[in-house]
C-alpha cells in the first residue's frame, strides 16, 4: 500500500517547495488560473466549465511541481472553487468524506496495527525462509514478502521494514565489494522497491490511485467496484508484473554460491521474534476477518444484508482495534515486551497518513467539478478524433502517458487529474470507461526508472549500493514490459469477466 506514492515525506516536500521547480510552480499556478479567468471561454463552453479548467490547471501545476505540500494543494477546491463558480462549498466538501476515503482510513489502521506488533515482520521472515538460499530464490522471497505486505501496508513502510533485512543478507556474503555481490545487492534492492509498488496494485487499499479510481467511478459514473471485484483484475496484474520483474532482475545469474549465512541470519531474526504473541494472533485474526468480509461482501449483500459496504467493514475493523485488548506482545522495532493496552492506541493513530486522505478528497472534488460544470462533456467532444484508434492501442497510449508522467510527479495527483479526462474520452469514442480508467490507475503504480518516482525507489537508492544508471536501465525495461501488461491484462479481464 502506498502513501501517496505517492506522497513523499515531509522533508522531501519541503525540499521540493524551495527548489527551482517549486518556486516556478508557485508562481505559474495562480497565473495560469488568472489567465483563464480573464480570457473568454472557448466556443461551446460555459463560463463555469472554463473556470473549472483554470482551477484544474492551477492544481495540476502545484501538484506536479510540489510548490506547496501536495495535501495542501488538494484543499484548493474548497479554498477557491465557490468563489469562481465551480460549485458550492457543501457539494465540494462532500467529496472529502467519500466512502472510499474511509475504506482507506480503515486499511491504514489495520496496517499500523500489524506494524505495531511486528506481525508484518514475522510474515516477511517466514516467506524468506520458505523460498531457499540461492540468490535468485532470495530475490523472489524478498519480492513475494514485500509485495504481499504492500497489499495492506503502505509501500513506504514496507520498504523501510524490508530494506534492513535485505542489507543484512548482503552484508553476510563473502567479498562484499566484489562485482558479483554488488550486482546481487543492486538487483535485490530494486526487487524490494519494485515489489512494494507492484504489490499495492492487487487491492483497492494497496495504493491511492486504486481507491481514487473507485471513488471517481462511484461518484461520477455510477459504477461501484467492490474489494473482491478489484482483486479479479488486481491480483493477476500484480502477479504477472511481479513475475516479469523477477525474471528481468535475475536474468543471467549472479555467479554466487547459495548463501547459508544469509539463511542463518533470517533464522536468528525469527528466533528473536519469539513465539507468536497474543497480540499478533489477535491482529492476524482481525486481518483475516477484514479480508474475508471484503472478499465475500457481494455474497453477503445478495443474502439481504445490503447495507454492508467495504468502507463500513474497514471502519468497523479499525474501531475494533482500539477496543480489543492486546494481551501479551512485543511492541515496535525494538520488540519491547508489553502486556497491557489495546491492539491500537491514539499514539499509533498519529502515524495515519492524513495527507493522503486529503489528496483523495481534492482529487474527487476536482473530478466532480469537471463533470458538474460540463467541462468533461466539452472535453469529450474535442476528443472524438481519438475514436479512429483501435481500443487496445488507445488503452496502450493512455498507459504509456501515465507511466511517463508518474516518473516525475505524484502518481496519485496524476490519477486525480486524468480520471475525469479519461472518463470524458471514453464517452466520446464509445469505449467502456473501465477499459481506460482501470489500466490508467494500474499504470500510475508502475514508475520504476527514477529515484524520485516513488518513495520505495528513493529509499533503496539512498543506501548508496547502486548507481542511478542501474535503476534507470532496469526501470526502463520494466516500464516497457508494464506498458504491455497494464494494457493487455486488464483489457482482457474486463472484456471477459466484468
Amino acid at each position: 500500500m502506498s502513501q501517496s506514492q505517492d506522497s513523499v515525506s515531509s522533508n522531501q516536500q519541503e525540499a521540493h517547495s524551495t527548489s527551482l521547480a517549486g518556486r516556478i510552480g508557485l508562481f505559474l499556478g495562480p497565473v495560469f488560473m488568472l489567465a483563464v479567468l480573464v480570457l473568454p471561454a472557448p466556443a461551446g463552453m460555459d463560463a463555469a466549465a472554463w473556470h473549472c479548467a483554470g482551477l484544474a490547471l492551477f492544481m495540476a501545476t502545484w501538484w506536479a511541481t510540489e510548490a506547496i505540500p501536495i495535501p495542501a494543494t488538494s484543499l484548493l477546491p474548497l479554498a477557491i472553487g465557490p468563489a469562481i463558480g465551480v460549485g458550492g462549498i457543501e457539494d465540494l466538501a462532500a467529496s472529502y468524506a467519500d466512502d472510499i476515503i474511509f475504506l482507506f482510513l480503515g486499511g491504514f489502521l489495520l496496517g499500523l496495527a500489524m506494524q505495531r506488533w511486528n506481525l508484518h515482520r514475522r510474515i516477511a521472515l517466514a516467506t524468506l525462509l520458505a523460498v531457499g538460499s540461492s540468490p535468485a530464490r532470495q530475490i523472489a522471497g524478498f519480492m513475494i514478502a514485500t509485495g504481499f505486505i504492500s497489499m495492506w501496508v503502505s509501500n513506504t513502510a514496507t520498504s523501510i521494514m524490508m530494506l534492513p533485512i535485505g542489507m543484512s543478507v548482503v552484508s553476510l556474503m563473502a567479498e562484499e565489494d566484489s562485482p558479483a555481490v554488488d550486482r546481487y545487492a543492486t538487483r535485490l534492492l530494486l526487487g524490494i522497491a519494485y515489489a512494494a509498488s507492484i504489490g499495492g496494485v492487487a487491492t483497492l487499499i494497496g495504493t491511492p490511485p486504486n481507491a481514487l479510481l473507485a471513488g471517481y467511478l462511484s461518484s461520477d459514473q455510477g459504477i461501484d467496484i467492490g474489494f473482491a471485484q478489484w482483486m479479479v483484475v488486481g491480483i493477476p496484474v500484480s502477479i504477472t508484473m511481479m513475475a516479469a520483474a523477477w525474471v528481468w532482475l535475475t536474468w543471467g545469474g549472479f555467479e554466487l554460491d547459495n548463501s547459508q549465512a544469509g539463511r542463518d541470519m533470517l533464522k536468528d531474526e525469527m528466533r528473536q521474534l519469539g513465539s507468536l504473541t497474543t497480540a499478533e494472533k489477535r491482529v492476524g485474526g482481525m486481518f483475516l476477518l477484514a479480508a474475508g468480509l471484503w472478499i465475500f461482501r457481494p455474497l453477503i449483500n445478495n443474502a439481504g444484508v445490503d447495507w454492508l459496504s467495504d468502507a463500513m467493514i474497514a471502519i468497523f475493523i479499525g474501531v475494533a482495534l482500539f477496543v480489543i485488548p492486546a494481551g501479551s506482545g512485543r511492541v515496535g522495532p525494538d520488540r519491547k515486551q508489553a502486556n497491557t493496552g489495546r491492539l491500537m492506541n491514539w499514539e499509533n493513530e498519529a502515524n495515519v497518513p492524513w495527507g493522503v486522505l486529503l489528496l483523495f478528497g481534492g482529487g474527487l472534488a476536482l473530478a466532480g467539478a469537471i463533470k458538474d460544470t460540463g467541462l468533461a462533456e466539452w472535453i469529450a467532444t474535442q476528443m472524438e478524433i481519438f475514436g479512429v484508434l483501435p481500443g487496445v492501442l488507445l488503452v496502450g497510449a493512455v498507459v504509456l502517458v501515465i507511466i511517463s508522467l508518474t516518473e516525475v510527479s505524484s502518481n496519485t495527483a496524476t490519477a486525480a487529474v486524468f480520471m475525469p479526462l479519461l472518463g470524458a474520452l471514453a464517452g466520446s469514442v464509445g469505449v467502456d470507461v473501465l477499459l481506460l480508467t482501470v489500466p490508467a490507475a494500474i499504470a500510475a503504480s508502475c514508475a520504476f526508472m527514477m529515484p524520485v518516482a516513488t518513495p520505495p525507489n528513493a529509499i533503496v537508492f539512498a543506501t548508496g549500493r547502486m548507481k542511478i544508471q542501474s535503476m534507470m536501465q532496469a526501470g526502463f525495461a520494466l516500464n516497457i514490459v508494464c506498458v504491455v501488461l497494464a494494457t493487455l491484462v486488464p483489457y482482457l479481464i474486463i472484456s471477459m469477466f466484468w
